[in-house]
């Protein structure tokens, strides 16, 4: 078992201390998922291999999805301190390598050592919260978290397009060694008085082969349908190939190995179940949105207005994430906010479906409420989880819930862009291919999106009406075992 105890409780102002660090490691490994793309086309000119350049973005988000449940799983058996401390290692020498590469495939590869890194920082910082923090004060720190990460978002696209174009598109990783060394220095040092309780098991490398396969052919099976219409081809068959044979036989040596990468009792813990699927749905929508808007902005020649409201969306979340964690600490309860939250996306959506893209400051409250909604969704989803999962098995159940966002998001890009597709069967993404249509078949075409995607929001909401409340105990719980690492 790996838990986290120390000699006297942690006073406010300690925890304070420690979490500051590990809110660092969550900005850093959220930032580099947006600082990169305004240097795109610099890095395109500049690096010879540009047919490579959509891998810069998705090798980092495919390695950083498919590494979360090995990650949380490996901070359970060899605690969670040493575990971080390689996670922002690796995330900093892989940032040097990025400002070092010379052609594309360097970059890439690269990029997909960065992604592994911030997969665990991701992984094992979220793990180290509900380590630490009584799980009915979890949901308002984890709420400082989604803040953490709702800020780096915003900040990536202008500080990418600042370093790379007063300084070098190399300043857009080089920046990651000041911030990597600090957030070392921080968790190093605070998290140093904590006593790591760990517990001998034979590490699941042929499950972890078997996952990494499969999750990866699936992620890019989904991408690729998402992409633009597709016509199915020898590759698109191989890859979906591997994925099914990749995740069944994961599937069935999970069922058969004494100390799975991921235990199939988490699977038959109800609250699990239904806190994976809500993070899911919930990043589904999040992701979705942040494609459709943009699509929309341009169908009525308004594409300078799309960071405005994207921006009003990405406000939303971290409101909303404050709310349900006050609320969720202040009943004691996890389920009433996000039963709000899944209350609200439907009635958000549909709202949105018939707001005229271009009544700016109509739009503008409606995905300010679309954010809310989701906000009140993703700190409450993750306390569900880790307040059901048992003590040994808390990190690699957190980073099943990164995997479930992860998975939400690419599912949502793809389906609703595929929705597009069948709707408006002239777009092409990228192109002016909206002038082929009049203004009132586009409007609606997305009207029609929308409902469709208000319709999918009842999923979970349902979910979340049949989702079992378990109370939230006011005191962590000790660990059961007193071997100190």
């Amino acid at each position: 078992m790996n838990d986290l105890a120390t000699a006297a409780p942690l006073s406010p102002a300690q925890l304070r201390h420690i979490l500051m660090g590990l809110m660092l490691g969550v900005f850093l490994a959220a930032l580099d998922q947006t600082v990169v793309a305004v240097a795109l086309p610099t890095i395109s000119q500049q690096l010879p291999g540009s047919g490579l350049l959509a891998w810069i973005m998705s090798g980092y988000m495919l390695a950083l999805t498919v590494t979360t449940p090995i990650l949380g799983k490996l901070s359970d058996l060899f605690g969670r301190r040493r575990l971080l401390m390689l996670s922002i290692g690796l995330f900093v020498l892989a940032s040097v390598l990025c400002g070092l590469a010379q052609s594309m495939q360097q970059l890439v590869g690269a990029r997909v050592l960065q992604g592994i890194g911030a997969g665990g920082m991701m992984a094992i910082i979220q793990a180290l919260v509900g380590d630490l923090i009584a799980p009915a004060e979890r949901g308002r720190y984890q709420a400082w978290f989604s803040g953490m990460f709702a800020l780096a978002s915003l900040l990536g696209p202008s500080l990418g397009g600042f370093l790379s174009s007063q300084l070098s598109w190399r300043w857009v990783f080089w920046i990651n060694l000041p911030l990597g060394a600090i957030a070392m220095w921080l968790c190093w040092n605070r998290l140093a008085g904590l006593v790591e309780i760990r517990r001998r098991a034979r590490i699941d490398y042929f499950g972890c082969a078997l996952l990494i396969i499969g999750l990866s052919s699936l992620l890019l099976l989904i991408t690729e349908l998402g992409e633009q219409p597709v016509q199915v081809g020898p590759s698109l068959a191989v890859t979906a190939l591997l994925a099914l044979v990749g995740l069944s036989v994961f599937i069935w040596h999970q069922r058969r190995t004494t100390d799975p990468l991921i235990p199939p009792l988490l699977l038959r813990i109800a609250a699990i179940r239904s806190g994976w699927s809500l993070l899911f749905f919930a990043n589904f929508q999040a992701i979705g949105l942040a494609v459709v808007v943009p699509l929309q902005l341009q169908g009525v020649g308004g594409m300078g207005e799309s960071a405005s409201q994207l921006m009003a969306l990405a406000f939303g979340a971290p409101i909303g994430a404050y709310i349900g964690g006050r609320l969720s600490a202040h009943l004691a309860r996890y389920k009433p906010p996000i039963i709000s939250g899944a209350l609200l996306v439907p009635v958000a959506l549909t709202l949105l479906a018939f707001v005229d893209p271009g009544s700016f400051f109509l739009r503008l409250p409606v995905l300010l409420l679309c954010g809310i909604s989701l906000g009140l969704q993703f700190p409450t989803s993750l306390v569900a989880v880790q307040n059901a999962a048992p003590k040994t098995h808390l990190g690699v159940a957190t980073g099943v819930c990164g995997l479930f966002r992860g998975f939400g998001g690419a599912v949502g890009a793809a389906l609703l862009s595929s929705l597009l597709w069948h709707l408006l069967p002239s777009l092409a993404l990228g192109q002016a291919a909206f002038n082929a249509d009049d203004s009132g078949t586009v409007g609606l075409a997305f009207r029609h999106l929308l409902l469709i995607d208000a319709a999918i929001a009842l999923i979970p909401l349902v979910i979340a009406l049949r989702m079992e409340d378990r109370p939230l105990s006011l005191h962590q719980s000790k660990p059961a075992e007193s071997q100190a690492t």
